[in-house]
């Protein structure tokens, strides 16, 4: 790569389970993954909603794991800075056909998958329904 020149970042929506799995330690490199810049990371801004309606029993989870709730807020930030959120009005065009596609498993989901779409990039998760559903059996 020659200087000045801007390394093509892999981009990928991210859904709420794993920016959870990353906040709560673990014997994982999710975290860091998550961390090291080298993607470019969207989401819907209804993440945000989701992890508000999650925090409480997050900060649980993480207390019985000895974290501190200052680690915990701490690496909330971090991870929140790394991530490009969109509005609804993004991806309102693809919020029929993603709604159709989650009432499969979880509608719940339209969002991400409606900003999936729009972008025309992955999806990263670990719903084990919705990876079953795109035809991984593996994950």
């Amino acid at each position: 790569m020659e200087k000045g020149e801007e390394k093509t970042k892999i981009e990928f929506v991210i859904d709420t389970n794993i920016l959870i799995s990353a906040l709560i330690p673990k014997k994982t490199k999710l975290r860091d993954i998550l961390l090291s810049g080298d993607f470019r990371i969207y989401a819907p801004e209804y993440l945000l909603k989701e992890l508000d309606k999650y925090w409480s029993l997050i900060l649980e989870k993480a207390e019985k794991k000895s974290v501190l709730k200052s680690n915990i807020e701490l690496t909330k930030e971090e991870l929140l800075s790394k991530i490009f959120f969109k509005p609804d009005k993004f991806y309102l065009l693809r919020i029929e056909e993603a709604y159709t596609i989650c009432q499969e498993f979880d509608e719940k989901d339209t969002p991400f998958i409606a900003l999936s779409l729009m972008l025309n990039i992955p999806i990263l998760t670990n719903d084990k329904v919705l990876l079953k559903m795109l035809g991984f059996t593996e994950y």
